[in-house]
């Protein structure tokens, strides 16, 4: 099977441009109502101009990070790219995936996006809280979701379609039965 690449839909960084704005649009009006009160002008203008420059540096943050996300749907598993200052690769091999979830929230569903959370065993914490690999700003999850389902049910792609009894030869077993013979025999001796 070919590799297949993903790239969020655009809607994703509109969607984060607006939290921002509407995070930054509750810190002004929280400080325009101290400056109401205060009449401090100055007192406003010292106030307002850190947040401002951090949503100059967020809108730049935002642009920088959704031009570095990439997934791939490949052979031996799923595989993603992030990151702006420091850059993380994740895979996640078809056979350690446990559970795929699609998130969307209200807003999320006015840009028409969704989340992908593929988990695996072993991942710390109450169940769903953290996944292994996240899809951000797919637009549809299902099919990606059906796709990857289909490698994990493949007969070939992992160990879990055949009993580890028949992936070993029974010679190996034998082996190890006979030697639990003897040092049960030395065992009851002593």
């Amino acid at each position: 099977m070919d590799n297949i690449a993903y790239k969020p839909e655009p809607q994703l960084k509109r969607y984060w441009n607006l939290l921002s704005f509407i995070f930054f649009l509750l810190i002004a009006l929280v400080l325009f109502t101290i400056m109401l009160f205060t009449k401090e002008y100055l007192l406003l203008l010292i106030l307002i101009t850190p947040f401002v420059l951090n949503e100059i540096f967020y809108l730049w943050y935002i642009a920088a990070f959704f031009k570095s996300l990439e997934y791939r749907i490949e052979r031996d598993g799923v595989k993603a790219k992030k990151g702006v200052f420091w850059r993380k690769k994740t895979a996640v091999p078809y056979h350690k995936i446990t559970n795929i979830d699609i998130t969307q929230g209200p807003l999320q569903r006015l840009f028409g996006l969704s989340s992908l959370h593929i988990q695996t065993a072993g991942v710390a914490g109450p169940e769903g809280s953290r996944a292994e690999l996240l899809m951000y700003g797919m637009h549809d999850c299902d099919a990606i979701k059906e796709l990857i389902m289909s490698h994990i049910q493949m007969p070939d792609s992992d160990l879990r379609q055949k009993p580890i009894a028949q992936t070993i030869d029974n010679g190996i077993f034998q082996a190890i039965l006979e030697e639990l013979t003897q040092i049960r025999k030395k065992m009851e001796n002593n």
